[in-house]
């Protein structure tokens, strides 16, 4: 029978494909109900092979965004532990296969056409320098989703940035709220202060510091759809005459118009390491003599290596984004005139706060496909865990930072760290 043979062909695959993992906490749950546990003792991880055909061929051999895509296209599901999966995929994906495994694969493969592995939907967006016209269409493709999608496991203020949580306890909406305020008290924040907040999202941190503190604030974001959302709930709030969210790059504001303070929370990684002393150029032209800069930013770490982005991460899930080492930040922020104070590593804070988000985004899986597929839950999904597993693990940082003009011989910041 041709399930018989297509089985028995799978079961040679998978065993050849699976040898360099002996005792791998995983199992493979046919299409007809049947289990093959290659390993032994209860899996953590159980794979459901729903198009069998096309699952073959993604084994001819392993490729790392073939398997990924396969997954959002439910061609099979996972059940379990994610962490099993990645680990085995993207071992597979580095492999180097010697001819005798590729010939023992290709010979109990069937001969399938690999087109209809290739998905058309990822983002088109060439790889290139940063120039605003391409910044803006790859954040549009990053953060242009349904509001309702994202509200579903952000935090009650839309804040997709990793939070600052006074207790490993702590929600991940308190710890959103207690950012936001850590940022306005690094910043000196005062009533009437001018701040810009850059890269700003739904509007969190322009609201707050607005409502809180009194300042007068202006949000810039290349997304129509945070735009839209954080004006409807500046006016919902009656607080139009205190803060404005306006459709911009950061390069497109008006260096005639100066500003005591300026935020950037989270957007480095969409800057481009070739842009950076740009970046940090304009941000002193547009401050105000002795005024200060707040920059929370993801990185990589050195010391665990060179950091390699997921294969579809690129087309499918934040297009032509990079990190590099603090270092490397600080460096160019140096460089630029500025000397940074206050210095912190609050890497295991994203953890926590990637951990929550993907356990909201999983209870909520009915809920979110009323607005997106499957597909772009499932890309999510993913990249919640490969987020959360990143920060666990110290493949990537996340620090904050102070900078001021070093042109100040004494300055107004306080002499330690009591917030």
């Amino acid at each position: 029978m041709k399930d018989d043979k297509l089985k028995s062909s799978l079961i040679k695959i998978l065993e050849t494909s699976l040898k360099d993992f002996p005792g791998a906490p995983i199992a493979f749950k046919f299409w007809d109900g049947s289990i093959f546990n290659p390993g032994s003792g209860t899996p953590l991880l159980v794979v459901h092979l729903k198009d069998p055909e096309k699952f073959i061929h993604l084994l001819v051999p392993p490729d790392e965004l073939k398997l990924a895509e396969a997954y959002f296209m439910d061609i099979y599901d996972l059940e379990g532990d994610l962490g099993v999966a990645v680990e085995i995929g993207d071992a597979l994906g580095r492999k180097k296969w010697d001819k005798k495994e590729l010939a023992k694969i290709a010979g109990s493969a069937f001969s399938l056409g690999l087109s209809s592995l290739v998905s058309k939907t990822g983002n088109s967006i060439r790889k290139k320098k940063h120039s605003i016209e391409s910044d803006r269409q790859a954040v549009g493709f990053a953060y242009n989703t349904s509001n309702e999608f994202y509200r579903l496991w952000l935090d009650k203020q839309m804040i997709y940035s990793g939070g600052y949580f006074p207790s490993r306890s702590a929600t991940v909406d308190e710890a959103q709220e207690h950012k936001l305020d850590t940022i306005c008290k690094m910043l000196q924040l005062k009533e009437g202060d001018e701040l810009l907040d850059i890269g700003c999202g739904w509007g969190a941190l322009t609201i707050f510091a607005a409502g809180k503190y009194g300042a007068r604030v202006t949000g810039v974001t290349l997304s129509f759809e945070q735009q839209q959302y954080a004006t409807a709930k500046i006016t919902e709030l009656g607080m139009q005459d205190k803060c404005k969210v306006i459709l911009s790059d950061y390069r497109e504001v008006n260096e005639e118009q100066k500003f005591d303070k300026i935020a950037s929370v989270e957007m480095l990684h969409h800057v481009g390491e070739e842009v950076l002393p740009e970046y940090f150029r304009k941000i002193r032209k547009l401050l105000k003599p002795g005024g200060i800069s707040y920059q929370l930013a993801i990185t990589s770490m050195p010391s665990r290596g060179k950091y390699k982005s997921p294969a579809f991460a690129d087309k499918y899930f934040m297009p032509d984004y990079h990190i590099v080492p603090i270092s490397t930040y600080l460096k160019h922020a140096e460089e630029q005139g500025f000397e940074i104070c206050d210095l912190e590593n609050i890497r295991e804070h994203y953890y926590l706060t990637a951990k929550q988000w993907l356990e909201r985004l999983e209870k909520s899986h009915t809920d979110a496909l009323n607005h997106v597929n499957e597909f772009t839950y499932r890309v999510n999904r993913l990249s919640l865990f490969l987020m959360m597993t990143a920060f666990q693990k110290g493949m990537m940082g996340f620090y904050q930072f102070i900078m001021i003009d070093k042109k100040s011989d004494l300055t107004s910041l306080p002499l330690n760290r009591k917030r």
